[in-house]
Formats: C-alpha cells, structure tokens, sequence
C-alpha cells in the first residue's frame, strides 16, 4: 500500500507590493516620502537637501530590514518585528516588576469553602475567566468564559494513542474523518463553534514506580500470610507489565466567539453565564457525537478539577495531572517570573526550585510532501522531554476558503513571475508550495469541504536554565526532522505559554 501524502501551502504576506507585510510597507512608503518632502523642503541647501531626502529612507531600510538580537534571547528580527513586542513586555514588567505572585494562599477561602474572587487572578499574559460548571451528558464539565478575548472554550480528554501509534492506513482513515468533524463545523455558517485546538501533552512518568509499589507491598503487614506460590505468581505478573517512561495525554478544545447568534441561544437557556455555559454544553455534545463518528474515544469532558490540574501541571510539572484534587484558586503556580528574555520561570508554593517554560511557533509548515505521521518527531520522539503541542485550526466555508486560495494562489504566481523578470533562480520549494495552494484550492472546490487556517506552538519545560537550552536544541532539531520551521517566542513567553492551555488562543 502506498503511503499518501500532504502538502501546505506557503504563506505570503498580502500587502500591496512584495513581500512584506502591509505595516513594513506603510513604514517604507512613509520613509520615502518624508525623504522626498525634507529634499524639497531644504532645496536651497543641496548638502542639506541630499542628507534630509537620505536620513528617513535610510532610517525606514534600517527599521524593515536589519535584524539584531536583544540580551537574553536567541531569535534575530528586524527593529520592525521587535517593536510590538518590546511595548508588551514593557507593559507588562510594569504591572508587576517581572514576578507576578499568586493571591490564593493569603486570601483563603469564604466559610462555604469557595475561593474568593481575588483568589482567582489570572497571571501575566492569561486573559481573565471566568468558570461555569454544566453538564455533558451527564458528566460534569467546565466551560470557560473569557471576556476579554470574546470568547468561550470547553475541553474532551481523548483516549488515543495519536497518529504515531497507528498504522499508515489507519492513519489515513482517521485524518479523513478528522476532516469530516471540521466540515460539519465549519461549513455550517451559522453555528458558532468555528475554532478546533487540538493539545498533545507529554509528561514524564516514573518506570520504577511499580517496582516500589511490589517492595512495599512485600514489606507490608498485609501481605505477611499469603502463601509463598502467590507471591511468586505476582512477581512474574510486575515483571510483564511494560511501564513506559513517558505519559501522554490528548485533548480538544471547541472555542466559540461571542457572538450574536451564541447570545441568542444562550438567552434561549438561560441568564447570564449559566446560559452561555448551557450553550456551549449543548456545542460539546455536538463534538462529542462527531469525535465518535471520527471514532475518537472520549474519556470525559474537562470539569474543575480535571482542568485545574491540566493548568498546573502545564506550569508546575511536578504535580501530577490526575490528582484534581487541588482548588480552582491553586490551578496556577505561587510565583511567575517574566524578567528572562528566553523563558519564564515559575514556582509553586511550598517550593524552592523553580521550573523553566519556553514557547515556540511553527512559522513555516512542510514545503515539500509529508505523510500523515510527520509530526512524529515532536509528539513521540522526544522521550525525556516535558512538553506540550497545541495545533489550533480556524475555519471557514467552503466558498471563503476557496476565495482565500485564489487570493494566495495570485500572489504565489506574481512573485515568481516578478522573479523571473529580474532573471532571479526561482526556489524549487516556492514552487512546490504554489503547487500545492492550487491542488488544494481545486480539492476544496472539488469536495465542498470547509478550509482551515492552522497554527501551532510547543512549549517545553525544564528544571534550570542550562537543560532548558539543551531542551531547545533538543526541539528544533526534532521540528527539522519534521520539516517545520520553528521560532522561539523570546520576550513573551508568559502569554505564549498560554498558547498551549486549553483556550484554543495563539490565531488571529
């Protein structure tokens, strides 16, 4: 059987001229005319009127196209792509000096046992929730309000090996009914679901743990009288079982704006919050129905404590995952620090060592044909590292997607068209991927299905400062392996991080 393949297209910024993003022409465009208007301006001088027509251009050229590398970070970017970026991390060290310092240990908890509300600040970089409990068929789940982002998010854990542990045919299946689940959400104008996340955590485990378990179980009062046969019996059983030194775990996050539609229906159920959360309840029992045709195995939705411990263990991973035992108030960690420019270090309470997160961006998806399992390098191949990968897709119908392909597909062709005009050698990968814009524009008209525009992050985390770098080493080799171009997020990893939690955020 022959392996199917892939392929992305490439994305190309849809300014007016070029290939530059439409801010970094309007920088150009405004340097060149305030050139030409100081030469016109200082024309009696001519040595004045060639440096004033000189200094803005060359200023403009300076801000677009000179990279240089802050302290403390390892990405080069222009002035351009700095600035954004410096004014948030400004903003930010001035709200909190750097280190941002839970509340819930000293505000406690009412007599009713429930956190007050300035126990439950967000840290640097989450936007603020607000947290509504409902139920999906019949288990307890949590959905998340998020007014500042406009948005609303609920969460199915999902038992799956993932596509690393099927085989090729079986991969090929499951991603054509992944694309059904997408169609049914996306070409359906109307219904407010229209965001996908899809998470992919890797946790380290303990091998060992089962070999203590049986030496204490030997040491135990409990086990003093049983017979010596059914002590040997339960030794060769531990030595069968496989214990793996890594865990992982799945999830998938439906994220639905606020819009006029959801308010309808969630006034139709009920007031306020609760009736949005009855809304969105009624959205994930949609999702649930459709991951079953996709035969995806739900476990259950993500309510309180399930959430709260996915949020801790994103930050402090020495909490376990599956103890939700922990309050709502303590889902994040005692100290977040933000003053590292290529990480952001977070501690728990009752904890002296700190533990280190750093936030990549998939910039450039594979230019060349992939199989279905090419992200298998990240999600399977990296056995000692604590991570999390979030690919996040945002659809729209048929007829828009179709409509956003021949808008890309014309830049694709103006640019090589401008490259062979100037007698420049065209990039056979440009031309693999223009290939590619135009064969999934004709499956798209071809199939009806719904588009999507997909990004991902992987945030990884380590015990200091040095295995963290060679964590990201260890990364970036492994995304190169997977024919992804990454790019560490330095200077904003605290909102990055956020990126990867089950808020299906980090897509425009």
């Amino acid at each position: 059987m022959s392996t199917r393949t892939y392929q992305f297209g490439k994305h190309r910024p849809t300014g007016l001229v070029g290939r530059r993003d439409l801010g970094e022409q309007a920088v150009l465009g405004c340097g060149a005319g305030g050139g030409i208007a100081c030469g016109f301006l200082f024309n009696s001088v001519p040595l004045l009127a060639g440096l004033s027509l000189a200094l803005p251009i060359v200023l403009a050229l300076v801000i677009v196209y000179l990279p240089y590398r802050p302290r403390g970070t390892s990405q080069r970017r222009t002035i351009y792509r700095w600035w954004r970026i410096n004014r948030y991390r400004k903003k930010a060290l001035a709200r909190t000096g750097g280190v941002w310092v839970s509340p819930a240990v000293e505000a406690g908890v009412r007599r009713d046992g429930t956190p007050p509300d300035t126990a439950l600040t967000s840290p640097e970089g989450i936007a603020g929730m607000t947290w509504v409990p409902v139920t999906v068929r019949g288990q307890q789940a949590v959905v998340v309000l998020q007014p500042e982002a406009g948005c609303v998010t609920s969460t199915l854990e999902i038992a799956s090996p993932g596509l690393g542990g099927k085989e090729v045919g079986e991969q090929v299946v499951a991603l054509e009914r992944w694309g059904e689940l997408l169609d049914a959400f996306g070409n359906t104008e109307e219904h407010p679901v229209k965001r996908v996340q899809i998470l992919a955590r890797q946790m380290k485990s303990d091998p060992y743990a089962h070999r203590r378990f049986v030496a204490q179980r030997d040491e135990s009062a409990a086990t003093a009288s049983a017979p010596q046969w059914l002590r040997d019996s339960y030794d060769v059983l531990s030595d069968a079982v496989s214990t793996s030194a890594e865990e992982h775990r799945y999830y998938i996050t439906a994220h639905a704006r606020f819009t006029r539609d959801l308010a309808a229906d969630g006034a139709a159920r009920g007031a306020g919050d609760e009736g949005i959360a009855a809304a969105m309840a009624a959205y994930m029992e949609e999702l649930w129905a459709r991951c079953e045709d996709a035969d995806l195995s739900v476990i259950a939705p993500l309510d309180e404590g399930r959430m709260t411990a996915f949020i801790r263990n994103s930050f402090d991973p020495d909490h376990a995952i599956w103890d939700t035992g922990i309050p709502r108030a303590h889902a994040f960690p005692r100290n977040m620090d933000i003053r590292g420019g290529g990480y952001v270090a977070t501690r728990a309470a009752g904890s002296t060592n700190s533990w280190y997160h750093a936030t990549a961006a998939v910039v450039s998806w594979p230019s060349t044909p992939v199989g279905p399992d090419f992200l298998a390098p990240l999600l399977i191949g990296m056995p000692d590292v604590i991570r999390t990968m979030a690919i996040t897709q945002d659809l729209e119908p048929n007829d828009k997607a179709v409509e956003r392909m021949l808008r890309e597909d014309t830049n694709n062709q103006a640019e090589m068209i401008r490259d062979r005009q100037r007698g420049k050698n065209i990039d056979p990968r440009d031309v693999i991927a223009a290939n590619a814009t135009g064969s999934r524009g004709m499956a798209l008209a071809v199939s009806g299905a719904a588009g999507a525009s997909v990004v991902g992050y992987i945030t990884i985390s380590a015990r200091s400062e040095a295995e963290l770098e060679k964590t990201k080493r260890t990364t970036a080799s492994r995304a190169r392996n997977a024919h992804l171009r990454i790019e560490w997020l330095d200077l904003e990893h605290a909102r990055a991080v956020a990126n990867t939690l089950p808020f299906a955020g980090g897509i425009k």
